[in-house]
């Protein structure tokens, strides 16, 4: 189990911290869902494939006792996966999950070479600029470093809100450069066809659902169809990886895994 870094402080700035935190036993069902998600969740096989090669990337990471930045952490769902007696910082721009270490609205406001590990789950698509993002994470990693990135490709966005959508050959010339780069891709047509027909299912879940006594009617109804769209997008993804093949894909999204090369 990763530590919380004890030389990690906690930076409030006025902006970032007016968001109202979440109660505990929501925060615990966030991180449940997304590090053990169950296929009565609408998005279970998104999250499978992402925490299952989450899981093999970070078993190769190289080193022991890493000092880990976790960029925009949320609720930290994955800090069992970090290398052994890992010494996780966790960075946001508020602490609605009250789990930030560091609460900040500057991009890795940290000295230079302070990290072994940078982790950023689902959410480097919000840096503006990701060329600059990316000199930032050089910058803060020590050389021979590792960063890990997962970014979604087929994804609802917002449309106030500025996202970027990466394709896996633009990731990986993001990191140009840099050794060992890797892509690698979190599911394919199925699995997206399966989070995507469970989330419009969800959308009407929502609506149907807005009080307690309809929730606890219907919640078995939608449980049962988000069981039985996984299976469906569970055996059409077995088949699709075993004949697949050119130079088309769809993944749900991807993951990025590089190291900063040594200096010299």
């Amino acid at each position: 189990m990763a530590e919380r870094s004890a030389s990690a402080h906690v930076e409030r700035d006025r902006e970032a911290v007016d968001r109202e935190p979440l109660p505990s036993d929501v925060v615990g069902e966030i991180r449940r869902s997304r590090r053990h998600p169950r296929p009565t969740q609408f998005d279970y096989l998104h999250l499978r494939c992402l925490v299952d090669n989450l899981a093999a990337a970070l078993r190769r990471v190289n080193g022991t006792s890493p000092e880990v930045l976790d960029i925009f952490c949320g609720s930290r769902p994955y800090d069992d996966l970090l290398p052994t007696g890992a010494r996780c910082t966790g960075l946001d721009v508020d602490d609605r999950f009250g789990l930030a270490d560091v609460v900040s609205r500057d991009f890795l406001p940290f000295p230079d070479a302070s990290f072994d590990l940078v982790l950023c789950t689902e959410a480097f698509y919000y840096v503006p600029d990701p060329v600059l993002g990316v000199a930032e994470i050089r910058r803060v990693l020590r050389p021979g470093g590792s960063v890990i990135i997962t970014v979604p490709l087929v994804w609802p966005y917002d449309r106030g809100t500025l996202e970027h959508r990466f394709t896996g050959p633009e990731l990986a010339a993001l990191f140009a450069g840099w050794d060992e780069v890797r892509v690698i891709e979190n599911g394919g047509r199925s699995v997206s066809w399966a989070t995507l027909t469970g989330w419009m299912l969800k959308s009407l879940d929502d609506r149907v659902s807005r009080s307690a006594g309809t929730r606890r009617m219907t919640r078995p109804v939608f449980g049962l169809a988000y069981v039985a769209i996984n299976g469906v997008g569970r055996l059409l993804d077995t088949v699709e990886r075993r004949y697949e093949r050119g130079s088309y894909a769809l993944p749900m999204d991807l993951m990025l895994t590089a190291r900063r090369a040594g200096d010299g």
